[in-house]
Order: structure tokens, then C-alpha cells, then sequence
């Protein structure tokens, strides 16, 4: 019967330094690091402007500073501008990679190396509402926030993240012409 008693703690042992040993391994495992530098995003840039409609552009790097790949399956902006606090216009996003520009506003999946980057262009569309020009809608534009949502994977599961950046109202007034007072 000791024996048996011997037999059953040395499996139990055995299954609790198994168990913590993995913990450990999954905890030290490496992965990647992967974030959306919008805090030195490039200056926006007027790249269209109609009577009813203005387009922007602003560069940020998606950047991985970890140690192992990541697989990025999507990138998306969310523009906070609902229509309380301005009803002038309404707006649009698409984020693409550079170096690889569609025009269907889908993202290409990539495999982003260990310790590099790649450049995003991010373009927000703003179409003028209830018989506004653009002009006069983008006089009275407010400070607009902007989440740059991406999902990822390396060794580890699945990710969504999120960084955030604003645009000014004042520095798209100024570049539709229509600011009241630019500083």
C-alpha cells in the first residue's frame, strides 16, 4: 500500500512542477511588441478639395519592437466625430500601407519583421452636410480624435490594440482656407 501512496505523490508532484514550468514557459515566451506610432505621425496634408468634399492624408509608422514577427491582419480608423457635437460634415477613414495604396479601403495583411516598421497612410474624407460647402463647413471643425485599431498575432493569441491621435479643427480649417482664426 505505500507503495501505491509513494506512486500516487510522485505523480502529483511531477504534474505540479509540470504545471509551472509551462506557466513559466508561456510567460517568458517571446513575442512581438507591436504599436502604431501616432505621436510622430507627419503633418496632415490636403490632397483634395471640391466644393463639397476634402480629403486629408498623415503618415505613422507601424512599428514592432519585440523580438519575434507578427502578422498583422488588419488596421482600421475610427474617427470620433459624431454628429452632437458636429453636424457640418461627416467623415470617412482608410488606412493602407505606403508601399501598397488600393483603392477598396481593405488592408492588406503583412508580416511585420522582428525590431522593424512599416509606414501607414491613414486618409480621413470629410463631406460637407445640409448644403455646406466644405469651406464652411470646415470653419467652425472641431478637435477630432482618431483610434488606430489593428489586429496582430506572433507566438501568442490573437490581438487588438488601439492608439489613439487628434486632429485639430483648427489645422484643417487653415487647410481648406476657411479658418477663422489660425494660429
Amino acid at each position: 500500500m505505500s507503495i501505491l501512496v509513494n506512486l500516487i505523490m510522485c505523480l502529483m508532484i511531477l504534474a505540479i512542477v509540470g504545471a509551472i514550468v509551462i506557466v513559466i514557459y508561456a510567460w517568458m515566451k517571446p513575442t512581438d511588441n507591436t504599436s502604431v506610432l501616432t505621436d510622430e505621425r507627419t503633418a496632415l496634408k490636403l490632397v483634395s478639395l471640391t466644393e463639397k468634399e476634402a480629403i486629408f492624408t498623415t503618415e505613422m509608422l507601424l512599428n514592432n519592437s519585440g523580438v519575434e514577427d507578427a502578422v498583422i491582419t488588419d488596421v482600421f480608423a475610427r474617427p470620433y466625430l459624431p454628429q452632437e457635437q458636429y453636424n457640418q460634415a461627416t467623415v470617412y477613414s482608410n488606412v493602407e500601407t505606403v508601399d501598397r495604396r488600393r483603392n477598396d479601403n481593405y488592408f492588406e495583411a503583412l508580416i511585420l519583421q522582428a525590431k522593424s516598421n512599416r509606414a501607414l497612410i491613414v486618409t480621413l474624407r470629410f463631406v460637407a452636410n445640409d448644403g455646406y460647402s466644405i469651406k464652411e463647413a470646415m470653419k467652425n471643425m472641431v478637435d477630432m480624435d482618431v483610434a488606430i485599431y489593428y489586429n496582430g498575432m506572433a507566438r501568442k493569441a490573437i490581438y487588438i490594440r488601439k492608439n489613439f491621435f487628434t486632429v485639430m479643427g483648427t489645422e484643417i480649417s487653415a487647410l481648406v482656407g476657411g479658418s477663422k482664426n489660425v494660429r
